[in-house]
């Protein structure tokens, strides 16, 4: 159980994927004697058309020549998740017209599509500081390829109206790599030479990556879906007003922060398909509110594990234990949300590993307390012998055995399909690794809103003191009373016959007698033999702790 949460954990943080621009933005500096290499990745759709732009100083006597070479790919990681060294090599390597019929031989296709585009000789001063490329000469060539070995580079390449420079054939991802070298310079050595580079991916659905665009629909999809359940559970909530349960203020408390949490990503991703860069700022505040609405789950699924407002009428010290567990969770939440979308190169990798672990630590001690205290509080309403309140937590530990074995199996599918292959062609496929962990925690609040939905029978869920059992009130208060002053001289008066009475109490000892060997039958067999799923999962958390804290409860029901 312990390596399963650590996965759950750990799975959840590492598949996110970052939002990449529409519109990359590149500044050099044009040096004499060294060229400047430039490489910017996307995944683009076909019908994707692409835009070189270059801006200068339009006082400044400065002329150089430029180029692009534009290829693509079916594997991903072949573009992206390269560090800063191999990133040189491949500059180097893509750009050499000599290797447009070659890969690196740690990839393994056959086909791509090239293109390489004339030398332009711009100058500053003669195009006014702003130059567009040119429209292409041709189309983009099929090419077939074979792997080839690719030799290490010196360090003396530097990385760093819609008027297209090239219409992108067909899917895949591509890269371009944009060759700058200095021709003619001005004379005075204090001069300013910066060129800033805009390249610009423009799809027919707008500047998204054909990576995140599936997440653009799946976000307005998800705004509607937290927007129907917020007036289904405000609906209800007026409906019954009189009976309304505090665990209920929780779950529209969470339902509201998933609407806002939404409609923040939402905004990000409009925003980035129609403007083609991102507002500052609003990202981070995106995780933010996620981590809020993450850390209010949390401690939902906790309370209502730990039985409050049905087996507990109040927290007591367990609400400063929940309050310190939630405040730290959105401490090492916001800080690991803040630092993976704030890196953006692979270097940073290591950094975001380090920022997760004690998010992940936090994790596996919360998802150890709740199998715990759910298997506590199933327990104790067995001893209860409360049918009502207990089928209720048996569909809710059914809920949450389901979603464990489904996180395993998607799990391994992620890992079989997008993490460990070297080739990862079904790039379209990655927003599924954001998505579903979206659509696995809205599965676990439907139930939770079904389970515990305002009604008019919400009394029968609340806390209620001595057995709580199912029997009727008024043999429950007829038993109770037979133990108060005068009962037995009552009983014979109303009889009467004091024979008749001996006997009845006689018949009810012995009914105690048996009922006593069934209860003792029953506790060894809910003890010895698990009756759901959840149970099987749960049923190793005992420690001696509980079973003392069990007996102690029978004892005070006898």
């Amino acid at each position: 159980m312990k390596t399963v949460t650590l996965l759950l954990a750990l799975i959840s943080h590492v598949a996110s994927n970052l939002l990449m621009p529409g519109i990359y933005t590149e500044v050099v500096e044009i040096q004499q004697g060294k060229y400047q290499l430039i490489g910017v990745p996307q995944a683009a759709l076909n019908g994707t058309v692409v835009q070189l732009e270059f801006t200068c100083d339009p006082e400044v006597e400065l002329e150089f020549d430029t180029e692009f070479v534009l290829r693509s790919s079916p594997c991903d990681k072949e573009f992206f998740n390269t560090k800063e060294n191999e990133r040189r090599q491949n500059l180097v390597f893509y750009f050499n017209e000599t290797n447009q019929n070659h890969i690196p031989d740690t990839f393994d296709y056959n086909e791509i599509v090239y293109y390489k585009s004339p030398v332009q000789t711009i100058s500053c001063k003669g195009s006014h500081g702003r130059f567009l490329f040119p429209n292409p000469t041709g189309p983009m060539a099929v090419k077939q390829v074979t792997p080839v070995h690719v030799d290490r580079v010196k360090r003396d390449a530097g990385l760093g109206s819609f008027h297209p420079a090239q219409s992108i054939p067909r899917d895949g991802i591509y890269y371009m790599i944009i060759k700058v070298v200095g021709k003619s310079f001005p004379s005075s050595p204090n001069s300013n030479t910066n060129v800033t580079i805009s390249v610009q991916w423009k799809a027919p659905y707008g500047y998204l990556s054909a990576i995140d665009w599936p997440l653009l629909r799946f976000y307005k999809i998800m705004c509607v879906f937290y927007s129907a359940l917020a007036l289904i559970w405000v609906y209800c909530c007026i409906k019954y007003y009189r009976d309304i349960l505090r665990i209920q203020y929780w779950i529209g408390g969470v339902i509201v922060l998933g609407m806002v949490e939404k409609a923040f990503f939402l905004s990000e991703y409009a925003t980035m398909n129609d403007t083609g860069s991102s507002i500052d700022g609003i990202l981070e505040v995106a995780e933010i509110v996620s981590c809020a609405k993450k850390t209010m789950s949390r401690v939902l699924v906790i309370i209502v594990c730990v039985g409050y407002g049905v087996v507990k009428p109040r927290l007591g010290q367990t609400l400063n234990q929940v309050a310190g567990v939630g405040l730290v969770y959105f401490i090492f939440c916001s800080i690991e949300g803040i630092a993976r979308v704030s890196k953006n190169t692979v270097e940073a990798t290591r950094q975001k590993q380090f920022a997760a672990l004690p998010l992940v630590l936090t994790e596996m001690i919360i998802f150890y307390w709740i199998f715990t205290s759910l298997a506590s509080t199933i327990r104790m309403l067995r001893l209860k012998r409360n049918d009502i309140k207990l089928n209720v937590y048996r569909h809710f530990a059914n809920t949450l055995a389901f979603s464990v074995i489904a996180s395993v199996i998607f799990m391994l599918w992620s890992m079989i399909y997008h993490i460990f292959p070297t080739c990862r062609v079904d790039w379209k496929e990655l927003w599924v690794d954001t998505a579903f962990w979206h659509v696995l925690f809205c599965f676990i609040l439907v139930v939770i809103m079904i389970l515990w939905r305002p009604s008019q029978n919400n009394q029968r869920y609340a806390f209620t003191p001595l057995l709580d059992d199912s029997e009727d009130e008024n043999d429950q208060d007829e038993i109770f009373n037979a133990f108060a002053p005068g009962y037995d001289i009552l009983t014979a008066r109303t009889s009467g016959s004091g024979a008749e009475t001996r006997k009845l109490r006689e018949a009810e000892k012995e009914q105690e007698r048996k009922d006593e060997a069934i209860k003792e039958d029953l506790k060894w067999i809910e003890e010895n033999i698990p009756t759901t799923l959840a149970d099987t999962l749960i049923g190793g958390l005992d420690d001696n702790e509980e079973f003392e804290s069990k007996q102690l409860e029978v004892s005070k029901m006898l």
